[in-house]
């Protein structure tokens, strides 16, 4: 099996799980995303900080949702690892279990977890021989606190004796310094701690409210997250870690129940150039046919588009803008579903061109 080169963290909802699905085989064996189980019902949650009270009313279907994510995941994943990160319904009525989702998927758990969902995941790691992912998301540098909940939590789970990744979640980073200064304490201070199997770097710079327009009718905004990785390596820092991203979403997709009913903004078409994100928001007030081809037109003609051969994103993006071979111009989730394909291509081989 590859080593993967590009670890997304994506939610576990129609469109990520269809892009991952769409990508050649070449780029999807060096792709291992780490999938969140959304919500059923609530408004927004805060990652890494559990709601004060159960939100969902109805523990029958979130075990349903549940399982049905896991089985999507485990069907779209077929024999490739992946994380599984359960945080937003694991503490709710009606969770069936860290170990339901079944190797070749890779629990998840945290410092901030219930001592109970931590040994549920080093159980489930060792019984499906699949190792585990400790998640953590620092809001600034860490502390000896930091380090010494760290080692309590893997006290906890050496029991399992099975290989541990630590993915370190900087969520939406801007384009100041604190990202680049927080993720370097976050490794100095906590990679030795363990010899991790895998060391992954997540960091999102999607925007979360459309951008100022600066040639309208596309915004532009600038990819700051892709420069973390070789800051930290060009610092010296131990090993190179796996890049991470959001996709082409918004840091805190994953933490709300739908990708389009919650969203600061709607729907909007998206793509990733080598530096920047293009991003057209379609109004929903807004000719919705007449506005989707404009805003597809405007990206293909974009000097950084790379042509329909490229991923099925791109192709989907070619045959909107020509108004050919589709019997509409699609939806939100749609729209999010080509941009994940062609951002997730994109990514992944610029990763394997550099590495």
């Amino acid at each position: 099996m590859s080593e993967p080169i590009y670890a997304p963290a994506l939610p576990a909802r129609w469109s990520a799980l269809t892009a991952y699905g769409l990508l050649t085989p070449d780029v999807r064996t060096r792709v291992a995303p780490l999938w969140t189980v959304p919500p059923r019902v609530g408004g927004e949650r805060t990652p890494g900080r559990p709601p004060l009270h159960p939100l969902d009313p109805d523990p029958a279907a979130l075990a349903r949702h549940t399982y049905e994510t896991f089985g999507l995941i485990a069907r779209v994943q077929r024999d490739h690892p992946a994380w599984v990160d359960t945080c937003h319904v694991e503490r709710e009525p009606g969770f069936p279990g860290s170990g339901a989702a079944g190797p070749p998927l890779r629990p998840v758990t945290g410092v901030e977890r219930d001592p109970r969902q931590q040994v549920a995941c080093a159980e489930a790691a060792r019984s499906g021989d699949t190792g585990l992912g400790v998640r953590l998301r620092p809001t600034g540098p860490p502390d000896e606190r930091s380090a010494e909940a760290l080692c309590r939590l893997l006290e906890r789970i050496a029991f399992a004796r099975c290989p541990v990744d630590l993915l370190v979640d900087l969520g939406e980073v801007d384009e100041e310094q604190d990202a680049h200064h927080t993720a370097l304490h976050t490794l100095d201070l906590l990679g030795p701690l363990h010899p991790w199997r895998t060391v992954v770097l997540l960091a999102g710079a999607f925007p979360r409210t459309h951008p100022e327009a600066y040639g309208a009718p596309l915004a532009e905004t600038y990819r700051t997250d892709r420069h973390l990785p070789d800051l930290l390596r060009h610092a010296g820092h131990g090993p190179r870690p796996v890049y991470g991203d959001y996709g082409a979403h918004d840091a805190a997709s994953a933490d709300r129940v739908s990708d389009t009913g919650d969203d600061p903004f709607r729907g909007a078409l998206r793509y990733t150039t080598a530096l920047t994100f293009l991003v057209g928001e379609v109004p929903a007030e807004t000719d919705h046919h007449l506005t989707v081809r404009a805003l597809a037109r405007e990206i293909v003609a974009a000097p950084d588009f790379r042509g329909a051969e490229y991923s099925e994103g791109d192709r989907w993006l070619q045959v909107c803008a020509d108004g050919t071979g589709l019997p509409g111009t699609g939806h939100p989730d749609s729209w999010i579903l080509a941009g994940h394909v062609q951002h997730l291509t994109h990514v992944a081989r610029e990763l394997r061109r550099h590495s």
